[in-house]
């Protein structure tokens, strides 16, 4: 009885140690969430030690050594092969000033399809206005080099479609473009990494569109979950579902076994 009880918590924990091993890196930890139509900003009351990277004091054009996120002395992060633009009907915040891009095109003979942040201190939050998004568009978050989350312009496309109000999401909501490039959305989105940290984001855009952004905000932590939520974390059970099948199989050795003993006794 006591080899078999020992053989069967061998098993579970042999069976939990695989779950947890092979559990994928990139296992769901973000809330995502949208805000109302021509929000273009975070919701900063709610956020702690907020950053954000707007881009105007920036020079327009190409760059592949990019630049460093630098906030009151502050070194937030580091952005390589970027691409600033001044306004037009496809970004800037406010219709005013300039935006982050990635785009084959406009980056010349750099056919730039990628940009990526290494921020300087792990952080939870993440927030950026998302404008004129397209097909193309893929925005990628890592932890010490471990893809955590992914995101596509479909993704969002796919909420805002669900929505009474989405063709209030398309076309430029600020005042000097009104309305102009009518059939993509115009959101501001945030990334709560509710199961931990990122220090890696990285701006994808592959094809001859251009993938537009800005007011970049960072944030070391958050006081709750705000916006229309895209996608909520699931609640992790699958863990705790290997921890009771693990009991429930010693359970049911050691019931059989009291079984068997009985009816033997009983002969």
């Amino acid at each position: 009885m006591k080899s078999l009880l020992i053989k069967s918590a061998i098993a579970s924990s042999v069976v939990l140690s695989l779950a947890t091993v092979t559990r994928p890196v990139m296992a769901a930890s973000f809330t995502i969430s949208i805000e109302d139509p021509t929000i273009q900003t975070a919701n900063y009351s709610n956020l702690v030690n907020t950053r954000v990277q707007n881009f105007d004091a920036l020079t327009t054009g190409y760059s592949a050594t990019g630049f460093t996120w630098v906030d009151g002395g502050t070194n937030i992060g580091s952005y390589t092969n970027t691409l600033l633009v001044d306004k037009d009907q496809y970004g800037g915040a406010g219709g005013t000033g300039k935006y982050f891009d990635v785009d084959t095109n406009r980056s010349g003979a750099n056919k730039q399809t990628a940009s990526t942040l290494n921020l300087t201190t792990a952080q939870s939050y993440f927030g950026l206005w998302w404008s004129a998004g397209d097909a193309n568009n893929v925005l990628e978050f890592y932890s010490k080099g471990n893809l955590v989350e992914r995101i596509t312009t479909a993704d969002v496309v796919s909420y805002i479609a669900k929505l009474p109000n989405k063709t209030s999401y398309y076309g430029n909501p600020n005042s000097a473009f009104k309305n102009q490039n009518s059939g993509e959305p115009y959101a501001f989105i945030n990334f709560y990494d509710v199961a931990g940290t990122f220090d890696q984001v990285q701006f994808t855009n592959i094809g001859g569109t251009g993938f537009e952004s800005d007011n970049h905000t960072v944030a070391t932590g958050y006081k709750s979950i705000t916006g229309n939520v895209i996608r909520a974390v699931p609640e992790s059970s699958s863990v705790l579902g290997v921890f009771v099948i693990g009991f429930v199989g010693v359970a049911s050795v050691l019931t059989r076994q009291v079984k068997k003993k009985l009816v033997l006794e009983l002969s």
